[in-house]
């Protein structure tokens, strides 16, 4: 049998793809995903308030650059988003468009978080050097590491034996995922900016006091 496509050349206003009504098993799963997930960053923003009440907290010098890194990810959700719409109705032409220049944006993300560990690094804020620092890097690298498991998911819809429906099926999943991950962002990009030793002192109680 001929396989089918993965990206056909369709016309604009193609036919609709149909899902079924019923939840697939891939959703539930990863509905219990991002639950794992969020609950695992909830602990270590828990973790970073605790820390940060103690007296040895030095925090780390504003990154302008995370504001530039936030909207690559949000302009990254917008077009898979755009590109899983798109196959819905059938044109697959403007979605395969779409799902490149969402990868590339990815990417972009991933990179310019790159850049911003390397600057710190050379600004003589690694890892090791103080608490914020550590948290820093952990927080910001588990993020990471998870929006390269949703580039994996992004180059899995690259295969062409998958059908139509499957093909727009995962492209949905993807998108869902890749908005969960910039939710995830937002959260940890506001407790960075916002979060000070004096909030956490009083949230903890421990009145800066040194471990």
């Amino acid at each position: 049998m001929k396989p089918i496509p993965s990206w056909p050349s369709m016309p604009q206003g193609g036919v609709p793809v149909a899902l079924p009504r019923r939840r697939a098993a891939s959703q539930i799963a990863l509905w219990w995903l991002m639950g794992v997930i969020g609950m695992l960053f909830a602990l270590l923003l828990a973790a970073y308030v605790m820390r940060m009440s103690l007296g040895d907290w030095r925090a780390l010098p504003s990154i302008n650059a995370l504001w530039f890194n936030t909207g690559v990810l949000a302009a990254a959700c917008i077009v898979i988003q755009s590109s899983a719409s798109q196959a819905r109705r059938g044109d697959f032409r403007r979605s395969r468009r779409d799902w490149r220049l969402a990868g590339g944006l990815a990417l972009a993300f991933v990179a310019a978080q790159l850049w911003v560990w390397h600057d710190l690094v050379l600004r003589r804020y690694g890892v090791s050097g103080n608490p914020a620092n550590s948290f820093f890097f952990l927080l910001t690298g588990l993020h990471g590491l998870h929006l390269l498991g949703g580039l994996v998911a992004w180059v899995c819809l690259a295969p062409r034996q998958l059908t139509h429906t499957l093909r727009v099926r995962r492209l949905s999943l993807t998108a869902q995922y890749w908005h969960f991950l910039f939710v995830l962002w937002i959260v940890l990009f506001a407790a960075i900016a916002n979060l000070t030793p004096e909030f956490a002192q009083r949230l903890c109680g421990t009145g800066g006091i040194a471990p």
